[in-house]
């Protein structure tokens, strides 16, 4: 193994002497798990949990892609729609907060090893459920470690291109719930009262290098509307009549869940009162 992957430290080590650390918000969605290997922001190169330093706090978008597109595109299923935006207002006050007033920010929010929430990517450890017509494989990008050459350390490649070390780091992604979507993180209403299967994860079309992974896309998977339907069709997950009888059970509960978040710090109360009108305004449980 080269020696600079046997090395400790990068650029905010310094900061440290000259009491000048800024204070940092580390977020992701899930797709950064699946395609960019996230969980090394906060593992080390043997899949241990690392905690964050002080000044860092790191927090998981449960079950976004890294960029909304609705429709199919390239994709086996209709790409993931969810946005960030309302949870990313909620953290740069926050953020804001921290640094100007020194309040204490929320508490990292991000799967973990010790708890089960951080798992290695085939089915059965990710509890994804088995979907009709809905294809998992397990495949992600990996963390593989390069080797450019003895010189690397002072910014001087010379083995290009560079030699692929036999062992790659591990890479983890988020557990997900009986539903597909990810159990750990902040879980925006959309996800904690959910009317789709959402993950950071998403397959090609066979038309264009079917099984592969569809990038930055994810994908949203419907439920069914009805328990007859889903049981027509082998669906395991419940269908939006089962889970929503009435149409005041589904907003009381987007209610509860974006309140929940605004207690956390997580949500502005502006946006949580955009969920519920939203949830009102809807026809689920009608």
């Amino acid at each position: 193994m080269p020696a600079a992957a046997r090395r400790h430290g990068g650029l905010p080590a310094a900061c440290r002497w000259t009491r000048t650390c800024p204070r940092i918000f580390e977020v992701n969605s899930a797709n950064e798990y699946w395609v960019k290997g996230g969980s090394l922001a906060h593992t080390d190169t043997l899949g241990n949990d690392v905690a964050d330093p002080g000044n860092v706090r790191s927090y998981l978008l449960s079950s976004l892609p890294h960029v909304a597109f609705s429709g199919l595109g390239i994709c086996q299923q209709p790409r993931n729609p969810l946005v960030p935006n309302r949870a990313l207002r909620a953290l740069l006050v926050a953020l804001d907060e921290w640094v100007s007033e020194d309040k204490t920010p929320p508490p990292s929010r991000v799967p973990r090893r010790v708890d089960g929430t951080l798992v290695r990517s085939q089915q059965e450890r990710v509890n994804f459920p088995n979907i009709p017509s809905v294809t998992y494989n397990g495949l992600l990008t990996t963390g593989d470690l390069f080797d450019f050459g003895p010189s690397v350390d002072d910014g001087v490649l010379t083995t290009l291109p560079p030699r692929l070390v036999a062992s790659p780091y591990p890479v983890f992604v988020p557990r997900t719930d009986r539903d597909g979507n990810d159990m750990a993180g902040i879980r925006l209403p959309e996800v904690a009262v959910p009317l789709a299967t959402y993950t950071g994860w998403g397959l090609r079309a066979a038309a264009f290098a079917g099984d592969d992974l569809c990038d930055a896309a994810g994908q949203k998977i419907d439920f069914s509307p009805t328990k007859a339907d889903r049981l027509a069709t082998g669906d395991p997950r419940f269908s939006i009549e089962e889970r929503y009888p009435t149409h005041e059970k589904y907003v009381r509960e987007v209610t509860h869940a974006a309140r929940q978040l605004h207690r956390q710090r997580l949500l502005l109360e502006e946006d949580v009162a955009r969920y519920i009108r939203e949830a009102d305004a809807s026809t689920v449980g009608q």
